[in-house]
């Protein structure tokens, strides 16, 4: 099998995986972590060395292909598709030594998210357009969806996000009107939570493609839906319809 005989979703995984791997080796030595824009936004030393080992699998095997990564990876490709790769996602928790972090990468076409991986060192996320998703090996899907009163939704605001137009105002008619507010770990793991049935669902401003793309490819293969709408901050939000419906409406 040569390299251009795999398929997206498998290096996907082996990318993720990659990544996964070589965070771990790092975080067992000594870490120096530092705040990007706020000190919410950390990067550590792994961070870097995370992603470049999935660049490496991705330029192996699509290198025709562009490659974006959180921590500065930027390669041109010769075609319209692009790799987003996030290689710690919850650098927070990873520099906390608290297990909820992950390593996500997925591939985007001209007709959006192709296929993705998230992975956390148990359980691997996958989904590939048109063919569902999957939680190591088994199919997920949505829980029974409930109206927002009764909804567990992820949301995640820091000192950067809150001063963004609207977004404070959004922040207490989601408080007054959810069943449950969570922030339970990294935007990809949540999503990936999602579309599991774990939680119902996810809304954040102006999110970055790789903490975006990932995750929301996972929700709609597991029949969610997963949404990008420009108010007066541009909001990602994802769930069931309804519920999605029913968010999408406190953004006015």
């Amino acid at each position: 099998m040569t390299p251009s005989d795999q398929s997206d979703l498998s290096i996907a995984v082996a990318a993720a995986k990659a990544a996964f791997a070589a965070a771990s080796a790092a975080r067992d030595g000594p870490l120096r972590a530092r705040a990007k824009s706020v000190s919410a936004d950390l990067v550590t030393d792994a961070d870097g060395r995370a992603e470049a080992a999935a660049v490496a699998v991705l330029q192996t095997h699509r290198p025709d292909d562009a490659v974006i990564g959180e921590e500065g990876s930027d390669h041109t490709g010769a075609t319209a598709r692009r790799w987003y790769v996030d290689g710690i996602d919850g650098t927070v928790a990873f520099a906390s030594r608290i297990a909820t972090w992950c390593s996500a990468v997925v591939i985007e076409d001209e007709q959006g998210p192709k296929a993705t991986a998230v992975y956390d060192g148990t359980e691997l996320h996958t989904a590939s357009r048109g063919e569902g998703a999957f939680v190591n090996g088994e199919r997920s899907s949505l829980r029974a969806a409930p109206t927002l009163q009764h909804a567990h939704v992820a949301l995640f605001l820091r000192q950067d996000r809150l001063v963004k137009p609207g977004v404070r105002a959004v922040g207490h008619r989601l408080l007054d009107r959810t069943g449950l507010i969570r922030h339970a770990g990294p935007g990809s793991l949540e999503l990936a939570w999602v579309a599991a049935g774990r939680l119902d669902g996810w809304i954040q401003p102006d999110t970055d493609p790789w903490d975006w793309l990932p995750g929301a490819l996972l929700v709609t293969e597991a029949g969610g839906t997963a949404v990008t709408i420009q108010r007066e901050t541009r909001w990602h939000v994802a769930g069931s319809t309804a519920l999605v419906d029913e968010l999408v409406a406190l953004l006015t």
